[in-house]
């Protein structure tokens, strides 16, 4: 779909066609549930460096409405941090519409954090310390949970509770290790994409943030490149042991105003 669009990204960021196409590098049997509540199937590249993943319907419609405008904001703005679409394809075995796009995550690289934000009580941890937090999910059928996190927080499952704590530590972070000039920097390029998000009719992405931890005293140049190619920006620990790289990209936004949004 859309191709002339999509292959203006593939030139900007160097992608070619047998960098997905070929088997060495990706195999539609290994697609699995993301985690996230939508239970979309997706799966990387065995270098990592992009994501295959499945798309909704609502997904789908999106992408082909805002892909014009989508394309021109990328090119225009070269602080975005939207996430590059490559490809956007119907595979004719399954009947199902997919994406190919870039990881925000730099590739072959431990991840100490991560944070999927969204300015709410739905900002949660993915990855909290070098550890995977399991996305344990408070469903209907679990309706004793809700009782024990009314009155007896010891009580739930431990994922539970390492979820929980992770959510309410990634709602009342403010990041403000970080340089002023960097938070300034990335507050007005959220900005430019909420705008251009909002004029498409778009809502309920997320910001991702991966912290990925060095040596002390690295400087950018150490850290590998983020999935656009943008240098992360690096900070020392408080104690002065470390050094923290920082990679942050807005995901998960072609979610349009559906009826269900609305209401």
């Amino acid at each position: 779909y859309n191709d002339a669009c999509f292959a203006q990204l593939r030139a900007l960021d160097g992608v070619r066609a047998q960098d997905i196409s070929d088997q060495d590098h990706f195999h539609f049997h290994t697609l699995e549930e993301g985690g996230g509540k939508g239970g979309s199937l997706m799966q990387f590249t065995n270098d990592r460096k992009m994501l295959v993943k499945q798309l909704s319907g609502d997904d789908h419609a999106s992408l082909l409405r805002c892909c014009e405008s989508y394309t021109r904001h990328i090119l225009e703005d070269t602080s975005s941090l939207l996430t590059r679409f490559y490809y956007h394809f119907k595979r004719p075995a399954d009947g199902q519409n997919y994406v190919v796009m870039n990881s925000m995550v730099p590739p072959s690289t431990p991840v100490h954090d991560l944070y999927d934000l969204k300015g709410s009580a739905d900002d949660k941890f993915m990855v909290m310390g070098g550890k995977k937090v399991a996305q344990t999910h408070k469903r209907w059928f679990k309706l004793h949970w809700f009782a024990m996190e009314a009155c007896c927080t010891g009580a739930l499952p431990g994922d539970r509770r390492r979820y929980m704590a992770g959510k309410t530590r990634a709602l009342h972070e403010r990041f403000d290790m970080l340089p002023a000039a960097d938070r300034q920097r990335i507050r007005e390029s959220v900005r430019g994409d909420v705008a251009m998000l909002r004029s498409a009719g778009l809502m309920d992405y997320s910001l991702l943030v991966a912290v990925v931890k060095g040596a002390a005293g690295a400087t950018a140049d150490a850290f590998p490149p983020s999935g656009n190619g943008t240098k992360p920006v690096v900070v020392r620990s408080p104690a002065g042991d470390a050094s923290y790289a920082f990679y942050v990209g807005i995901i998960d936004f072609l979610q349009g105003w559906s009826g269900g949004k609305k209401a």
